[in-house]
């Protein structure tokens, strides 16, 4: 009769390597958690500490306890590492609810986005932007992780607005969600104006008036 029970320590082995070891989904690779997340803590300290000109793998390396050639194995560069560490430190996606009304969920969705642009993640947005122009991977993980799940989610909306009747038929959504983010982004980078409240308001009101039917549907 066996001293332990065979199948539930395969069931252990198999939790213990989930925990331990992540997916790459660009290589495939597997990636040991614990110097995973190591690795992008140290890079992130780094950029705060004395920039991306500056960083240097090997640096990161040092500062994470591990070997130069783990980093080169799962990242092709210092800008998708860096990108990758700024993605962790950018506060969550604010969701979009459904309150029977998809204006009054937009209108809350974009309020709630620019009071977080206004404060750590608006510099940490602005540093992602400036990376996603060094090369085509960087771009593609910013806009892979980034925009696309808030330019999906508020399409939704819109869709579902349109659908209730709120809004036009016919409407390019990626189109109006351009015009929703957009004035943000431009605004978080070049400075050239404010995304305080009263601003934000004005903005919405002028893209939504424009796609609303003169007598919706739905209120």
């Amino acid at each position: 009769m066996p001293l332990y029970n065979t199948d539930y320590l395969s069931l252990s082995l198999e939790r213990i390597i989930s925990l331990t070891f992540i997916s790459d989904p660009a290589t495939g690779r597997r990636r040991n958690a614990v110097s995973h997340d190591a690795i992008l803590d140290a890079t992130y300290v780094m950029l705060e500490e004395i920039g991306f000109d500056k960083l240097s793998l090997e640096g990161v390396a040092a500062r994470a306890g591990v070997g130069k050639a783990t980093i080169y194995r799962w990242w092709s560069s210092k800008s998708a590492l860096a990108m990758e560490a700024l993605l962790r430190a950018v506060d969550p996606l604010p969701p979009i609810g459904d309150s029977g009304s998809a204006r009054r969920d937009i209108e809350d969705h974009i309020t709630r986005l620019a009071q977080l642009l206004r404060g750590k993640s608006g510099r940490v947005v602005r540093e992602m932007i400036a990376l996603a122009q060094f090369d085509d991977e960087t771009k593609r993980i910013f806009n892979d992780s980034y925009l696309e799940p808030r330019r999906s989610a508020l399409v939704e909306a819109l869709r579902r607005g349109a659908q209730r009747g709120e809004f036009r038929d016919g409407l390019d959504l990626n189109l109006v969600f351009d015009l929703l983010y957009a004035p943000l982004l431009q605004r978080l980078l070049t400075g050239s104006a404010g995304i305080e409240e009263h601003q934000i308001n004005a903005q919405l009101n002028l893209v939504l008036s424009s796609i609303a039917l003169e007598h919706p549907l739905t209120q």
